[in-house]
């Protein structure tokens, strides 16, 4: 990855579907990107895992990581 790319992929700035919103942390811009972009309704969640979708939010699979690892303990 060049110099040129590596920046803009770290511009903290949402290209989801043209928004444009700049952030000042990483987090804040994926906090942005689950809220406003991505549905949570979990219908449309289980619609999706049965359409093996393209993406899901992080903190999605983060909740789904952490129940396994509870029940291993």
């Amino acid at each position: 990855m060049t110099g040129i790319a590596a920046a803009s992929f770290f511009s903290n700035s949402c290209r989801f579907g043209g928004c444009g919103l700049q952030f000042e942390s990483l987090a804040e811009l994926i906090v942005h990107i689950e809220d406003n972009h991505i549905d949570t309704d979990p219908r449309v969640l289980e619609k999706q895992e049965q359409q093996q979708p393209t993406y899901l939010a992080l903190s999605y699979i983060n909740r789904y990581a952490q129940s396994i690892t509870q029940v291993r303990i």
